[in-house]
């Protein structure tokens, strides 16, 4: 199943994406979920798959507008330096432990969306990213059970504004320039989505293939990230982390590919879809 948040006039509703269009769902389960980050706290996937059974798509995919997978994520993580091929690329050392940062929902638009072009840096960076989205909360979870906790899988642009992400030990400020990053286009769920160590994600500028990568090549793996932050923080129904990108980012080539306004960013992974938006300046 795949699900999705877009605008129903001014106000995000959710529904279910089907191979002849949408199926509105806000307010149609028994537990009345008006959001997406609702269904999940209930635990309600199952009530959203039978609500669909038979039932005439209300919206053509193509007549919607977008929301971000879950508007409101209480908490995003974003995890760097996590494909072997794209730290070979980068020139460091395999690390130890993930590498972790926070971001937040006003830092990346939806499928669809205008990233924002930085003003005052010409370092713009594409990073397409496989993307966990937790279903349940999850405190001290072992590896080994850490998948159980997962609702489905989207995808991200984990935008990066290089010089601005050097410039001190912190990554932070470049990882969060408002508008530098995509995600969605839904959240595939994950009896759907395959196996996350098995995915291939390909990352396309202006159709010109930049990235393409395998999950199988992750340092840390989905699992591990799950049972790894829960180690130190509850995850909450609807947060999501990000697990890294394969080699072919822009810095990554001579002289570095940056993003520019006009470009048409598009990141597909086999089993989840394909996450579109382009730049443009503000």
């Amino acid at each position: 199943m795949r699900l999705a948040s877009f605008y129903i006039g001014e106000h995000i509703g959710f529904g279910a994406v089907t191979d002849d269009g949408v199926i509105g769902l806000t307010g149609r389960l028994p537990g009345r979920q008006q959001t997406l980050r609702e269904v999940l706290e209930a635990n309600a996937l199952g009530e959203a798959r039978a609500a669909i059974e038979g039932v005439e798509p209300d919206y053509p995919v193509d007549k919607i507008r977008f929301a971000l997978p879950i508007p409101d994520p209480e908490k995003i993580y974003c995890v760097g330096q996590n494909y072997r091929a794209h730290i070979d690329e980068m020139g460091y050392e395999v690390p130890e432990y993930p590498s972790i940062f926070s971001r937040y929902p006003r830092t990346f638009v939806p499928h669809g969306g205008q990233m924002e072009m930085p003003t005052g840096s010409t370092d713009f960076d594409y990073e397409g990213e496989m993307t966990v989205v937790i279903g349940r909360p999850a405190r001290n979870v072992s590896e080994a059970e850490a998948l159980d906790y997962v609702a489905g899988y989207t995808i991200a642009n984990d935008g990066s504004v290089r010089d601005w992400q050097k410039r001190g030990p912190q990554v932070a400020p470049g990882k969060n320039w408002e508008r530098s990053g995509m995600l969605g286009p839904w959240i595939t769920t994950a009896d759907e989505a395959g196996n996350p160590a098995n995915m291939t994600l390909t990352t396309r500028i202006n159709g010109e293939v930049r990235q393409q990568g395998s999950t199988a090549d992750l340092v840390f793996s989905a699992a591990h990230l799950v049972s790894y932050i829960s180690s130190f923080i509850t995850l909450a129904p609807g947060d999501m982390i990000t697990t890294g990108s394969p080699s072919g980012v822009a810095v990554g080539f001579d002289p570095p590919k940056w993003l520019v306004p006009g470009d048409k960013v598009e990141i597909e992974i086999n089993t989840l879809g394909t996450l579109a938006a382009e730049v443009a300046t503000f």
